[in-house]
């Protein structure tokens, strides 16, 4: 009896939102990048005195999107590796 062919791991992507980084599944890192190319950065200011805030617009978000091969990704001593996303089910 022949085994089923082993699904192909997923192909990870690095991404860069300002000054954070995220290692995730490409597809939706693609989905990320595309939406946050849009946004601008942002501060939040509150004056208790005037009981009121607002929102100074800043410069455009820096978002940098990479593809990442399996061998190029290292788990820290003693980590386990990522785990297999589950496909969402329904509630029943």
């Amino acid at each position: 009896m022949s085994r089923a062919p082993a699904k192909p791991a997923a192909q990870m992507a690095y991404i860069t939102i300002g000054y954070s980084h995220f290692l995730m599944d490409a597809s939706k890192a693609m989905k990320v990048a595309e939406l946050m190319q849009h946004a601008v950065n942002t501060e939040w200011n509150y004056r208790p005195s005037a009981d009121q805030d607002h929102y100074t617009v800043g410069e455009p978000v820096n978002v940098e999107f990479r593809l990442v091969r399996a061998n190029q990704i290292r788990m820290p001593s003693g980590e386990p590796g990522p785990m297999p996303i589950s496909k969402p089910r329904l509630l029943r």
